[in-house]
């Protein structure tokens, strides 16, 4: 799958680059195409720091990162490298107490704070205490608004002008006293495009192997999360998610693991098998194994096999794995932490999960108000295989992680 950062320099006053500001694009239109600053961000910080090498896009100066308010709190920064990023807090940030004690405890740990299309206002003032450097859009302010900031706050902070267009702009932002310049003068954002190939994460796999462990340890799966970027987003997403209702926000991956707990993790990290390796072309198909893992799972616990719940839920979920990955399904198996049983019933052995998930695929090859199941097939009534067919279509719908 295509995967795709924009980044546009930003110099010094000795015109030696300073950094880059990385953007999310999805395509090769260089514009935002986003609607959610969070799912940029996070798509941002999947594509340029795991999928491709920040390191490289940069040329081994810094990154720039906007981030928004929630993500702030969560402090999902801390998850990029303090020697080499600048965490942008967005301008549409509200600045409040948690926001500024997520940013002392990012500067603290040694990280640069810039402010993101500034404009002074008094609600500010705690955070110009923090930052190291405020970006001002240059040709949307008053002239004299920046000559007063910059001459005011110079001492303890830099200032980048940013949307620098012409000649003129630069050598006059140049004259009052900027320290970082930013624009269309320079260059327009570059899109540089990448591969992420379609396998099984290794990280997945070394969790998958750990909590299928008669005696799991949170701190090992812990440690194995909170080196992966993607998966402790995603993680601290899910725990503060509908699902798992808390009235605390959850701000740290062992408080996602407790809150979450055994089960649920388990069913997450599968989820996070197939989010892997979803693409356009796909999608529909991920989203059929998702229906079936949950209606196996609630069929399951319906028919007295609760105990096994999440074995019927990894079946349903793995059952098209090799069309999705383009393998064999005895290589994919091969891949996975599984249960005798389970791998029995992917490879297409008789055994009563093998059976469960024959009802559950043959009744979707039917039209959609035609009942196709076998009351004695699977134990319950044609009426309740409804009702538990609905409860997983609308928990496919609230499926957002």
């Amino acid at each position: 799958m295509d995967v795709y950062v924009a980044r546009q320099p930003i110099f010094d006053r000795n015109m030696n680059v300073f950094g880059y500001e990385l953007l999310y694009r999805r395509s090769m239109n260089n514009y935002y195409e986003g609607t959610d600053d969070d799912q940029a961000t996070a798509e941002l910080i999947n594509n340029a720091f795991l999928t491709m090498h920040s390191r490289e896009l940069t040329g081994g100066t810094n990154a720039f990162v906007n981030f928004s308010q929630d993500m702030l709190v969560k402090e999902i920064p801390l998850l990029l490298p303090s020697d080499s990023t600048v965490v942008e807090v967005l301008e549409r940030v509200e600045i409040n107490e948690d926001v500024i004690e997520a940013c002392k405890k990012l500067k603290e740990s040694g990280y640069i704070i810039a402010l993101d299309d500034f404009v002074f206002s008094e609600s500010y003032l705690p955070l110009l205490d923090i930052a190291h450097i405020v970006k001002i859009e240059f040709p949307a302010v008053n002239l004299e608004e920046q000559h007063q900031l910059i001459k005011k706050y110079r001492n303890k902070i830099k200032f980048l002008a940013e949307k620098v267009e012409t000649r003129e702009e630069y050598q006059l932002a140049l004259k009052m006293g900027y320290d970082y310049f930013q624009g269309y003068f320079f260059s327009k954002p570059v899109i540089i495009k990448g591969k992420e190939i379609d396998s099984l994460s290794i990280n997945l796999m070394k969790i998958l192997e750990e909590v299928n462990k008669p005696e799991p340890e949170y701190k090992k799966i812990a440690d194995i999360i909170e080196t992966d970027l993607g998966l402790s987003y995603k993680l601290l997403k899910l725990a503060n998610s509908v699902f798992f209702g808390s009235r605390n926000k959850i701000l740290y991956t062992r408080q996602a693991l407790v809150q979450l707990g055994l089960l649920e993790i388990r069913k997450w990290i599968y989820v996070m098998v197939l989010k892997d390796i979803q693409h356009v072309e796909n999608k529909e198909l991920i989203k059929t194994c998702f229906i079936r893992a949950k209606l196996m799972e609630l069929l399951a616990v319906e028919t007295g096999k609760a105990d096994r719940q999440f074995e019927y839920f990894t079946a349903g979920m793995l059952s098209s794995i090799d069309v999705l990955l383009n393998k064999d399904m005895n290589e994919v198996v091969e891949e996975l932490v599984l249960s005798d049983d389970v791998k029995d019933a992917l490879l297409g052995n008789d055994n009563e999960i093998k059976m469960m998930l024959d009802v559950v695929t043959t009744h979707e090859l039917m039209e959609p108000k035609v009942l196709t199941v076998n009351e004695e097939d699977i134990g319950i009534s044609r009426e309740k295989f409804m009702t538990i067919y609905l409860e997983t279509l609308m928990w496919v719908l609230k499926l957002d992680y």
